[in-house]
């Protein structure tokens, strides 16, 4: 036999010889594991998009996935957000086989490595169950997003408006949508859309990496305790009063209002002007301040 191989100095992936020689794999099975085990770090081809490249049809690269998944060089699993109940698939390829359920785990737990998306996640609602499934148990893993869609909707408009005031947790509008159920449960804990958008916006770090993920993580952990809902119908608190002149005082004011408690100041030297003059005749006006003029005069 005669071998003539030139090895690459770079764009190059190493692959085990039992690999290459595996008994039960054919060819486009082969190719199709090299192929997504060569891909960088971060890529968003899936095994569909990656043999829709190939020229060896549907059916060939159907039985090639089959053999693979059968072998161990394959492996899928498919989990579900807590933030929005949307179903994502992944799916792990490796270069070795990989039997054990704990060694299976570990590789899909670990960062990096070759672990394409299947697809963009289907849209399915929080505690819905997937085909084939026991639909008879209800899902109570993962809280209902707010029944009412009005807040939904408030808390979408308000984090979309969030990058108009702080640029680096700008969102876009899909983005926003996905988040909008965690930030309607602030609007229905009693928040207002300020105290919201204070939470999100203050103390950043110098450059937020991925906006989206640092919102969620902040709706989540510093979600407010539900505040007392407040009757409209109910009846505003009174104002407290003076207890010389019975004039109304401002919120958290006790005592007697500064004309009862002598607080005038006196008028400059000339008379009165501006200010102490309008309030000097406010004075005059009042009942109590007559009767006491009089009984001076007397």
């Amino acid at each position: 036999m005669i071998r003539h191989a030139i090895p690459p100095t770079r764009f190059f992936s190493q692959t085990p010889n039992d690999l290459i020689r595996h008994p039960r794999l054919n060819g486009t099975a082969v190719r199709l594991l090299q192929w997504a085990l060569s891909l960088p770090e971060g890529s968003r081809e899936t095994l569909q998009s990656i043999g829709e490249k190939m020229p060896e049809g549907r059916i060939a690269l159907r039985r090639a996935r089959q053999q693979l998944e059968a072998e161990g060089y394959v492996h899928t699993r498919r989990t579900q957000s807590r933030e929005t109940g949307r179903w994502t698939t992944r799916v792990l390829v490796s270069n070795v086989p990989l039997r054990d359920p704990a060694e299976i785990e570990a590789a899909f737990a670990a960062p990096g490595g070759s672990i394409l998306t299947a697809g963009a996640p289907s849209v399915r609602a929080v505690g819905a169950s997937p085909k084939r499934e026991n639909k008879e148990v209800e899902n109570t893993s993962h809280p209902e997003p707010p029944a009412d869609e009005s807040l939904v909707a408030r808390a979408a408009a308000a984090l979309q408006r969030l990058g108009r005031r702080e640029a680096r947790l700008a969102l876009g509008v899909a983005e926003a949508a996905r988040l909008a159920p965690l930030a309607a449960r602030w609007l229905a804990h009693g928040a207002s859309e300020l105290e919201l958008r204070t939470a999100l916006s203050s103390g950043l770090p110098h450059t937020v990496h991925s906006p989206a993920g640092f919102v969620a993580r902040r709706l989540r952990d510093k979600l407010p305790a539900p505040r007392p809902a407040r009757d409209p119908a109910a009846p505003a608190a009174p104002l407290p009063e003076c207890p010389g002149c019975g004039d109304p005082l401002p919120p958290g004011r006790t005592g007697p209002c500064p004309p009862c408690a002598g607080a005038v100041p006196a008028a400059p030297s000339g008379g009165p002007r501006g200010a102490a003059l309008v309030r000097a005749g406010i004075v005059r006006q009042r009942p109590g301040a007559k009767a006491r003029a009089s009984a001076d005069i007397d």
